[in-house]
């Protein structure tokens, strides 16, 4: 008798368990935490992230959204710097891509006359974000692992839009809001 009611409570206990890792799993937000300073100074290394999985199911993609996505094996956050259709511009000096200027193609001519006064190689990079794919740099400028290095991300492996958190330790509040 008692083995029974044992095994029953046991049973209902990975019952509910995996009742709870499904409603997990199948929640829209996911936490995060920022490790590293690519994306300073929006976001700061140590800092509490909520991801809204199910945004981009709703709302399309737009520049300047921050996400997060995987690539590479990693899960990364960056800032959308183009989407599909547009041109990035990547002027490359020297033999080291940390170095590398993105700029608009209307700033090209400005971007040219500044790499002109210093006595380097320069190469103009062209690239031509295909439909499906999206062009993504980090805030922290050079600091940052991004597009630059792993070329324009396809939409398939966007996680999510970051929503910042903010917590207050006064109150004990926290707030979502949307990046």
């Amino acid at each position: 008798m008692i083995k029974k009611k044992m095994l029953t409570k046991s049973r209902a206990g990975i019952l509910l368990l995996v009742l709870f890792a499904l409603v997990a799993y199948w929640q829209p937000y996911r936490l995060g935490i920022v490790t590293g300073k690519s994306m300073t100074p929006t976001l700061q290394n140590g800092q509490l992230l909520l991801i809204d999985r199910d945004y981009y199911k709703h709302h399309p993609i737009q520049r300047g959204d921050i996400i997060s996505f995987r690539v590479n094996g990693k899960t990364l956050v960056k800032r959308v710097y183009a989407l599909p259709g547009e041109q990035v511009i990547q002027l490359h000096g020297d033999s080291n891509s940390a170095d590398d200027m993105i700029i608009r193609p209307q700033m090209i001519e400005k971007a040219l006359r500044s790499f002109i006064e210093k006595p380097s190689y320069l190469r103009i990079i062209r690239i031509e974000v295909d439909p499906g794919f999206v062009y993504l740099l980090g805030d922290g400028g050079m600091l940052s692992i991004d597009s630059r290095d792993f070329g324009p991300v396809p939409q398939n492996q966007i996680i999510g839009k970051v929503v910042n958190c903010k917590i207050d330790t006064d109150a004990h509040i926290f707030a979502a809001v949307m990046l």
